[in-house]
């Protein structure tokens, strides 16, 4: 993949005034890749499985070319993010050279990575973002205004709130629950859809009537964005556990 075909992820989070892990978020939740642009040769650690920690890692000099993140790295980078870092180390996929007697068709290498210089988007994922004209835009509940983590789409983000007042904290009792609480001219729905690698996941879409296209969370997403509701109703007196 060209460099002219790549965005700086942090860039283009500035530019649309939003933070890096938002557009992180968009992609997933949308089955995009996230990809690391390595400028420079630098060298990695070969990552197999089943092989023992205190094994001696091999090494592996990784050239300069644009890589996508496994997906368990996706998860590492969306933690370090919410933790406010800017490196960490993550696992690319490398395609092996063409060749008939190789089984696998890539090899996973983990690198350091600096996350403003190297996380990089496709332009061409540009449509999964938020549009410009939403720019600036907050969520308001009826308590205060919703922090970064609260759901970008202001009704079904009062259906989760909803939810968790009437059936618990627990994410899949408010997944479960959603088309229960929902408003007349409101729908949800789970679809399985492909992420970038082919792999099928668990997507909530909800239909707003009058909407051209549906609100879409990936489960994941789902999941890891309840801490935040948790902790706004945290003084609450809900239903449930508290995990």
């Amino acid at each position: 993949m060209a460099d002219t075909e790549m965005n700086n992820l942090f860039k283009v989070a500035k530019s649309r005034g939003i933070k890096p892990i938002d557009v992180l978020e968009a992609l997933e939740n949308n089955g995009r890749q996230i990809y690391l642009s390595i400028k420079e040769e630098l060298l990695g650690l070969m990552v197999f499985e089943g092989i023992e920690e205190n094994a001696d890692p091999s090494t592996y000099s990784v050239k300069k070319n644009i890589y996508p993140i496994t997906p368990g790295s996706r998860v590492e980078l969306w933690e370090a993010l919410d933790r406010g870092e800017e490196q960490a180390d993550l696992n690319i996929r490398i395609s092996w050279e063409s060749s008939p007697n190789k089984i696998k068709d890539h090899f996973i290498v983990r690198v350091s990575t600096d996350f403003p210089s190297m996380l990089v988007i496709d332009y061409q994922d540009y449509c999964f973002l938020p549009p410009l004209s939403s720019i600036g835009i907050k969520i308001s509940s009826s308590d205060k205004t919703s922090p970064a983590k609260f759901f970008s789409d202001e009704f079904f983000h009062q259906l989760v709130l909803r939810t968790m007042r009437k059936d618990g904290k627990d994410w899949n009792t408010v997944k479960r629950n959603l088309r229960n609480n929902t408003l007349d001219g409101e729908q949800i729905s789970i679809a399985e859809v492909s992420n970038f690698e082919g792999e099928m996941r668990n997507q909530i879409q909800f239909k707003k009537e009058g909407a051209i296209e549906p609100y879409k969370v990936m489960e994941s997403t789902f999941k890891k964005n309840l801490t935040a509701y948790r902790k706004h109703l945290r003084e609450l007196p809900l239903p449930g556990n508290n995990r």
